[in-house]
């Protein structure tokens, strides 16, 4: 049997970013990750998972997950700046398109009634908004061949902006979903 820390955070949301990363960071230290997988909007939490990693001597690589041109018309887009800091880092990034929303949104706008996708996001959901953006995050990331298959990763995902939560898992490929392995959760926003 191990015990392990999970590190709870106050409330949902950016103003929780600098705990989730210091606790991803210290993780991904103690297993000896190869990679950290991060949703970003404008690049500056996968900037600052870099920097929190180079601070305690991790080698772990960082790659910055963005929204699609659609979402990013909306909510906001790699920040050009920011970028070019964190790839000095050695940070890379990617934008594309959710797994749990993509053609499924289409099907539901269209013909009403819930897909598969927005049904797992939705159960995804009842652990936070940012438990589900990091297993998506990590599945994109496998799926645009950015990180090796059946490898264990550290992901981070947030509620809005920032980050709140941080998991270790083995993602898998969209095509084989429910062959992902979630292994730990590091931090978690309080849903209280």
């Amino acid at each position: 049997m191990a015990e392990k820390t999970i590190t709870y955070l106050a409330k949902a949301g950016p103003s929780q970013r600098k705990e989730c990363i210091r606790a991803a960071a210290a993780r991904a230290k103690e297993l000896d990750v190869k990679h950290v997988v991060v949703a970003t909007t404008s690049g500056r939490t996968a900037l600052e998972m870099a920097a929190a990693l180079k601070k305690i001597g991790c080698r772990a690589r960082v790659l910055g997950v963005g929204y699609s041109s659609e979402y990013a018309a909306k909510w906001g887009a790699l920040k050009p700046s920011v970028v070019s800091k964190a790839e000095k880092l050695g940070v890379a990034f990617i934008t594309g398109t959710h797994i749990m929303g993509g053609i499924d949104s289409a099907v539901s706008s269209r013909f009403g009634g819930a897909a598969p996708g927005k049904l797992i996001a939705e159960a995804f959901y009842t652990l936070g908004q940012g438990f589900k953006v990091a297993v998506e995050v990590s599945v994109m990331a496998l799926d645009q061949g950015k990180i090796p298959a059946k490898t264990e990763i550290i992901a981070l995902g947030g509620t809005g902006a920032g980050a709140d939560t941080a998991i270790a898992l083995t993602p898998e490929n969209a095509s084989q979903f429910f062959a992902l392995k979630i292994h730990e959760v590091i931090a978690l926003s309080s849903r209280r």
